[in-house]
């Protein structure tokens, strides 16, 4: 049953359509003029208002805006006279009436049918507000639910900090939002052998002490992060590097004084290591701050542990030049490279002989021989950057795994480009996987378009790799790799270097044969 609100002013008109909306079923209220209709609306609800236009007090348009106010849902339908319709136009103008009944009304029928209509589109639009209503609500939850489920994909399981993708994507963000940016990285000591004493779910509360200290001391503009294992990152945009080593040092003095402890009741000291590095120091790529941390890190670890680091890069005011070795930080990283893989520093060592080799047949000066040299040793750093699965895999790699490894080249140019005094071996490191004919990466120069220096590598990059021992092979008789060497020569490696190598190679073996059967 509807509730209809009936408004005019001749009582007659009144009773005649009251009497034929009741018959119909409806439930009806009448009202002599406007403003009686207004009380009405403001205690009662009603479902359509059928209003005269011409009323004394407060007309048809005046209820209509009253109307709007009070209950904005309510369907109106409009009394007119033959002699009225501009009223029912200007109503029809406000966009809020149904229909009309012209007075007086020759078909009493006409009445049920326009306000069957009325009521029938009343109810399908409180229908769609309900079902919009439900729909914004379900919208509601499923932002919340996608807002909830982003967020744990962005957190660690077991310590809620950031996971490993989501700090470095803060990190990437604050290297382009901020002219300065801090990166402190963060290393247990030790903490296998607390595993292995006092159990891993022991160690798991371990960790979570240790987050929550590194989220209370970072900064509000700050990030946290866990890495790995026993492995944190703290991401400072705006930092200086004397402030994050502030930062570091009240960390490690809180975990001081403020031991775990074990569900038994024992205090078990925490010792931790970090290294620093400030974009002021290095370039600003990710990959080279986060170079100089690990190395600062390694600092940290190889000088006993429980130390903050702070990479640095010092310099002598009378030949600008770094008072200690420019590639110190490198040789941190080589030694965590080597730990995620001990074939790569092996290789770099044994294919530094071979270049030094072609070098000195070369004539090249002593300098540029030293560049050789280094490059040698640098040239694979960017594998610190490639999944442990993948670096130690004993077999062949998919292809999907294959360009994984081809990474480590533009890696390890991005992480020396960004270190000062090293921009001279940057020819042997980026351009040691191109090939004579083009076919190399990651660039595919060819000929004499790669220079010298990674020619060079390429060389002696194939001859190590092909002649070291592997887990799932052994390594090729020296003989065996020249032969291959030359095959090459003309298509992988440069025809004229190839040459001069492999002469120079069998040389050297022929003088050693010669003077091992002298000596017997």
């Amino acid at each position: 049953m509807s509730k209809i609100l009936l408004v005019d002013d001749e009582e007659g008109i009144r009773l005649i359509l009251g009497r034929q909306l009741k018959r119909a079923g409806h439930e009806v209220t009448q009202a002599s003029d406007g403003m009686e209709a207004v009380d009405h609306l403001q205690q009662s609800e009603f479902d359509l208002i059928l209003s005269d236009m011409n009323m004394p007090r407060l007309d048809g348009m005046g209820l209509l805006a009253r109307a709007l106010e009070i209950a904005p849902a309510t369907e109106f339908i409009i009394l007119t006279g033959h002699g009225n319709l501009e009223n029912a136009v200007e109503a029809f103008k406000t966009g809020n009436v149904f229909d009309y009944l012209l007075k007086p009304l020759d078909d009493i029928t006409q009445l049920n049918a326009i306000v069957g209509r009325a009521l029938e589109r009343r109810s399908l639009k409180s229908e769609n507000e309900r079902l919009i209503a439900e729909l914004q609500a379900r919208i509601n939850e499923l932002e919340a639910a996608k807002d909830s489920l982003a967020k744990l994909a962005e957190r660690d399981g077991l310590t809620e900090l950031l996971n490993y993708r989501a700090i470095h994507q803060r990190l990437n963000t604050a290297i382009k939002q901020s002219e300065l940016v801090t990166v402190v990285l963060v290393d247990l000591d030790s903490f296998k052998m607390m595993n292995d004493t006092y159990g891993h779910p022991t160690g798991d509360k371990v960790l979570q002490h240790v987050a929550e200290h590194l989220r209370a001391a970072c900064p509000v503009n700050g990030f946290a992060g866990r890495c790995g294992g026993d492995e944190f990152m703290l991401v400072l945009p705006d930092t200086t590097g004397d402030t994050a080593l502030d930062i570091s040092e009240k960390i490690r003095e809180n975990l001081q004084a403020h031991p775990f402890i074990n569900p038994e009741g024992t205090s078990l000291p925490i010792h931790i290591c970090f290294g620093i590095a400030n974009s002021s120091q290095t370039d600003r790529s990710a990959i080279s701050l986060l170079a100089a941390a690990d190395g600062a890190l390694y600092e940290s670890k190889h000088s006993g542990g429980d130390t903050v680091t702070l990479h640095m890069v010092a310099r002598n005011e009378e030949d600008n030049r770094p008072t200690h070795n420019a590639y110190s930080v490198l040789d941190g990283l080589l030694t965590a490279v080597d730990n995620k893989d001990r074939y790569t520093r092996q290789h770099s060592e044994h294919m530094t002989g071979f270049a030094l080799q072609i070098a000195q047949k070369l004539g090249l000066s002593d300098q540029t021989c030293e560049i050789v040299r280094v490059a040698g040793l640098l040239h694979d750093v960017g594998k610190i950057g490639v999944p442990d699965a993948v670096l130690r895999k004993p077999g062949k790699l998919t292809n999907e795994e294959y360009e994984m490894m081809k990474t480590h080249v533009t890696l390890s140019t991005a992480i020396i480009h960004g270190l000062p005094h090293l921009s001279d071996i940057m020819d042997a490191v980026s351009y040691h996987h191109e090939r004579w004919d083009g076919k190399g990466y990651p660039t595919g120069k060819a000929g004499l378009e790669i220079p010298l220096l990674g020619r060079i590598m390429a060389v002696v990059d194939a001859v190590s790799a092909m002649t070291l021992d592997r887990p799932y092979r052994a390594g090729l008789d020296i003989q065996i790799a020249l032969n291959e060497i030359e095959k090459g020569a003309g298509t992988q490696f440069d025809p004229t270097l190839a040459k001069l190598f492999v002469d120079a190679m069998r040389e050297h073996i022929a003088s050693d044969t010669a003077s091992e059967k002298k000596a017997a």
